[in-house]
């Protein structure tokens, strides 16, 4: 049963959203166009159009969705700023988990290539299905996502790390299946190109899940980061105080100890006089690299409160994978985007999915997804 604890006593403000740094979106063409302003890329590679996603629910009515580069430790900075509930799925720490960890691998991947193959370059892996028609936008892109991960952990030297991947909590879906192959892609992309198509003819916290999951969130991290080499064992040295915070707001969500680990989610440093408003505290535990694969912790201690990320320098917690899709002779260039790509804000006491215009947005909850779009 999830747990809700409550680390203030004072009531739950109303939202207010912040347009220059997330905004309302209603379509997955505008969340994509706002989660990937940030892109350093030039103008020429920009998406052309949205061949398929998960957003399909994404509208103008209540409650809405606001863009954001990284939806868990968005949510979790814009709750805490402004005195909102939280909403957290084990999911959401999962992919936060492992979207740095594909920033770390793919900064890294001559380093670590030993470990997971024995090729040289890139190795093509191509799924063939001639059931799949010929219109590609009504393909299950998540599944053959999916199916593709099958193709990893057969070329990969151990493919239990597919299985270490790809979530098995009580509250996963299809699509955190399909997110988690397409980061799975995404981590290993260095070593294979993906193809797949037909030649001929994807104020309080309330721990959503079980506490096995978030058990099993801190025992994957435990059992394979150490494997990845010095980087990753002190990641896991960072992050280890808040998986087991997570842990323990189960068995003792009213406790001092467990209040005090909320407390101290975030810590805003507001400068004085000029200057830039800087974020602590143990979310940046999720924020251990940039997306150059550079470290942001300089003394890999996150319950120190010693490393201040400026907004802006909070990595993204999606990941980006080129794939071709086949029609007969015809190769067409696609990425997918995956990750946690937006956060929602609801009413608390209305249910999940309802409300009006004048509903009281008092809650947020990260949300993940994917989006497969032409480049």
């Amino acid at each position: 049963m999830p747990v809700t604890i409550k680390p203030s006593a004072h009531a739950a403000s109303t939202y207010n959203a912040q347009p220059r740094r997330h905004k309302s979106v209603s379509s997955a063409e505008r969340l994509l166009q706002h989660t990937l302003a940030d892109d350093n890329e030039n103008t020429s590679s920009r998406p052309k159009k949205i061949i398929k996603s998960t957003y399909t629910e994404l509208s103008s009515n209540f409650p809405p969705s606001f863009s954001s580069k990284n939806g868990f430790v968005h949510a979790c900075i814009e709750a805490y700023n402004q005195h909102l509930h939280l909403h957290i799925r084990p999911e959401d720490v999962w992919f936060a988990i492992l979207t740095q960890l594909s920033i770390y691998v793919n900064a890294n991947a001559e380093e670590l290539r030993h470990i997971f193959v024995s090729h040289e370059g890139q190795k093509k892996l191509e799924i063939l299905d001639d059931t799949l028609g010929l219109d590609y936008t009504k393909w299950d892109h998540g599944e053959l996502a999916y199916r593709m991960t099958k193709l990893i952990a057969g070329a990969i030297h151990d493919p239990e790390w597919r299985d270490w991947i790809l979530p098995q909590f009580s509250t996963t879906t299809k699509v955190d299946q399909a997110v988690a192959s397409v980061i799975f892609m995404g981590t290993l992309q260095n070593y294979f190109t993906y193809a797949w198509g037909t030649r001929c003819g994807l104020p309080s916290v309330t721990l959503l899940g079980t506490v096995q999951d978030w058990r099993r969130i801190r025992d994957k991290c435990k059992s394979h980061l150490p494997l990845l080499g010095r980087q990753c064992r002190e990641w896991l040295s960072v992050l280890e105080p808040a998986l087991d915070g997570f842990v323990q707001s189960f068995k003792e969500p009213e406790s001092e100890k467990t209040v005090s680990f909320w407390q101290h989610i975030v810590n805003v440093h507001l400068p004085n006089g000029s200057g830039t408003t800087t974020y602590s505290g143990w979310i940046t535990s999720f924020c251990y690299w940039n997306e150059d694969g550079a470290c942001l912790h300089p003394s890999k201690n996150a319950l120190a409160h010693d490393t201040k990320l400026k907004y802006n320098e909070l990595p993204i917690g999606f990941t980006k994978v080129p794939v071709n899709l086949l029609l007969g002779l015809t190769v067409i260039p696609v990425e997918i985007v995956a990750g946690s790509l937006s956060f929602r804000a609801s009413d608390s006491t209305k249910a999940p999915g309802t409300g009006g215009q004048h509903s009281r947005l008092d809650t947020l909850q990260p949300e993940t997804g994917w989006i497969m779009y032409e480049t």
